[in-house]
């Protein structure tokens, strides 16, 4: 085993508070860490909730426009995790990415998300599939009673399209970094499930068939992420998994919401005169209690899986 490794673990059951008995080499390389995809992970949202207008103090310098609308957030989870580990760490992450922004196409002025993968990179948590089908779907549930044939087409997409080329992104990180070891984080419980009150907050837009609408989708996001993980033998991180926070409910129309619903003050991607945009890409995602919630799900994944790799 490598003192890369041993440091990482080591570094990983302190930030767990698990005991370890490890030895940890005074000179270790720091461990390598590289966060791919868009907005539920670049934190977009992970601001303060009480700002009108908002809160752009959260964000890192040059991603809240006018020429880079990243949105990266200092309290998103791949920030906290990369901090409680002391990694060295790149952060790509760019709210309103789509696939093709990882490894085909530039995004603002930044290159290929997929460059910063390098030979010498341990691990890489991404969340890459989703966009645009997610925005589309939330228009759809928000600006009017939805029809189950928009979100059947999304669905098609993520199930077709972008099944494949989330496979295709994973082969070529594997190709540039043979030894890292990859993280694809789900969907976190957005939309409150069949059975569950939610009309007294959220029943001025969303009805019942727009909650299942809006949940099929979610489900097809994790679904295929979590059968391409498998694929290639890397892990799939469950944000609703067996003693997650996220098990308590948190969705956007519960009591103690960890995301947003419909944002009127909210980080937007660019200047827009009817404002539609401010309720469609500043809502819907985690707040600093869900990006936090996310965080502490990774690092469990981490841990159990870098404990098996000794």
């Amino acid at each position: 085993m490598t003192w890369r490794i041993v440091r990482f673990l080591a570094v990983v059951c302190v930030a767990l508070g698990v005991g370890t008995s490890v030895s940890v080499a005074p000179a270790a390389t720091p461990i390598r860490m590289v966060a791919l995809g868009n907005s539920y992970l670049s934190g977009q949202g992970a601001d303060n909730p009480g700002a009108i207008p908002a809160d752009m103090t959260s964000y890192e310098p040059g991603t809240t426009g006018p020429d880079n609308y990243c949105f990266r957030s200092r309290f998103a989870a791949v920030a906290l995790v990369a901090r409680r580990l002391d990694a060295r760490f790149t952060n790509v992450t760019c709210a309103n990415s789509e696939p093709r922004h990882v490894d085909r196409v530039a995004q603002f002025d930044e290159g290929r998300q997929i460059d910063h993968v390098t030979a010498d990179t341990d691990i890489v948590v991404m969340q890459v599939i989703g966009n645009p089908e997610f925005l589309t779907v939330i228009m759809c549930v928000q600006l009017g009673e939805c029809d189950p044939r928009t979100i059947e087409r999304s669905v098609t997409i993520l199930d077709g399209e972008q099944r494949r080329h989330e496979r295709q992104i994973i082969a070529e990180i594997k190709a540039r970094a043979p030894h890292a070891h990859v993280y694809t984080v789900g969907a976190p419980p957005v939309a409150p499930r069949v059975g569950d009150e939610y009309r007294s907050r959220c029943g001025w837009f969303m009805s019942d068939r727009e909650v299942v609408l809006l949940n099929r989708f979610i489900d097809k996001v994790n679904e295929v992420s979590r059968d391409n993980a498998a694929r290639f033998g890397e892990t799939f991180v469950d944000l609703d998994r067996p003693g997650s926070p996220w098990n308590g409910r948190h969705d956007l129309c519960s009591a103690d919401a960890w995301v947003w619903g419909p944002r009127v003050a909210a980080p937007q991607h660019a200047p827009d005169a009817v404002q539609l945009r401010h309720w469609i890409l500043g809502g819907y995602h985690p707040t600093k209690a869900g990006q936090r919630a996310d965080a502490e799900v990774l690092m469990r994944y981490i841990r159990e899986r870098e404990a098996t790799s000794r």
